[in-house]
Order: structure tokens, then C-alpha cells, then sequence
């Protein structure tokens, strides 16, 4: 089977990089007192041992001016628009956990057309998960990019995240079928696997 690493795309609505927003437990007016990194979503980083429920209610509060995008990611967790995880659910796709969300401006006014939701996908083992053909920089037992990645004979995820690492290795990895399915999405690109240079990646 053929696999791709997605990445960003920029398109309408649809920006590089880092979004301009946080995650809160709820709407508020003014975030200068808030301090976002508290919440679970935010405080339970990479190696955390348990994931605690994103509650209902959750408000992604930006200050960008428009969203188009299928999906983002913040943090550990993602942005995911309805059509993508409409997707998700009809390759099985392992997620932990997802939870609708709004998505509006610091005024409190919505900023898409599109519908929502905050999710934690499943996150793999990069050293007990992969083919031993794989490479990896690591320092003091860690692994943090990957150099080459060759998956296991008999892999058969349709999207898929690999926990703890940095730059273009920390993205989304999608199977032939996922990205068949996926026609259409905006602001994702896909490049094959067996051709991609994880240093040009900007993950998803």
C-alpha cells in the first residue's frame, strides 16, 4: 500500500504556519486573564502518561479573519472540519478523542462557514512501530525527526501520527485510500512517502 505525508497548503482561508488562536473552555471577551496553557489540551505535552476528556463547549477564539481549512493542528491536538472527520470515520480511523467546537473572532462572532471540532488522533511509537529499516535523529535514547521512515510489512492505518517528534516528522501520514476519499479537501498537500525530505515539510 502507498502512503502520503500531508502538509500544509495555502489556500483561502487556509494559512501556514502557526493558527493566531487558542483553545478555551468557553467563549470569553477578554483572554488577557486566561491563561490557555493551563488547560488539559495545552498542559498534557507530548509524553503525557493519561488524556483527560475535551469537555463540551470548547471555543477556538482567533484572531485570523476567516477559516476554510479541513484541518490544522494546535499544540498536540487538531482542528478538524466535519468533512475530514466524515472521512475519518469511514476508513476507521483511530481517534482518542473529538469534541465539536466554535470557532469565532475575539468579538465573539463566527469566522467560517464550515463546522468544527477539536480531536486527538491515535499516536504511534516511532521506534517499536516502524520497520528496523527506519532512521531516526535522536539524542540520549530520544527520537526527534525521523531520516527515513519504512512501516512494517503488514501496516494497515489509513491515518496516522507517529508521538514526540519535531519539525516535518510530527505530521499526519494517510494510506492510498484515505487520500482517495480526501478529494477535495482544502489546505492539505500530499506527497508520497517514499519521496518526501521531512526537513520540507510544514506538518499539518
Amino acid at each position: 500500500m502507498e502512503y502520503f505525508v500531508l502538509s500544509q497548503k495555502e489556500e483561502s482561508g487556509c494559512p501556514v504556519g502557526f493558527l493566531q488562536a487558542d483553545l478555551y473552555d468557553k467563549f470569553y471577551s477578554d483572554t488577557k486573564g486566561v491563561e490557555h496553557g493551563f488547560f488539559s489540551w495545552y498542559a498534557e505535552k507530548i509524553h503525557y502518561k493519561k488524556h483527560t476528556p475535551y469537555p463540551e463547549g470548547m471555543v477556538l477564539i482567533s484572531k485570523d479573519k476567516f477559516y476554510d481549512f479541513d484541518i490544522r493542528s494546535i499544540a498536540r491536538f487538531y482542528i478538524v472540519s466535519d468533512e475530514f472527520m466524515s472521512v475519518c470515520s469511514e476508513m476507521d480511523v483511530a481517534v482518542t478523542d473529538s469534541v465539536p467546537i466554535k470557532v469565532v473572532s475575539k468579538a465573539g462572532e463566527s469566522i467560517s462557514t464550515r463546522n468544527y471540532n477539536a480531536v486527538l488522533f491515535e499516536e504511534l511509537d516511532a521506534r517499536s512501530q516502524t520497520d528496523p529499516a527506519s532512521t531516526f535523529i535522536e539524542e540520549d535514547g530520544l527520537i526527534f525527526r525521523f531520516k527515513k521512515l519504512v512501516l512494517p510489512a503488514g501496516f494497515n492505518r489509513n491515518l496516522f501520527k507517529f508521538k514526540g517528534l519535531i519539525s516535518g516528522s510530527n505530521t499526519l501520514i494517510c494510506s492510498s485510500e484515505f487520500k482517495k476519499l480526501a478529494e477535495g479537501i482544502k489546505g492539505v498537500n500530499f506527497t508520497p512517502l517514499k519521496d518526501v525530505i521531512w526537513s520540507g515539510v510544514r506538518p499539518i
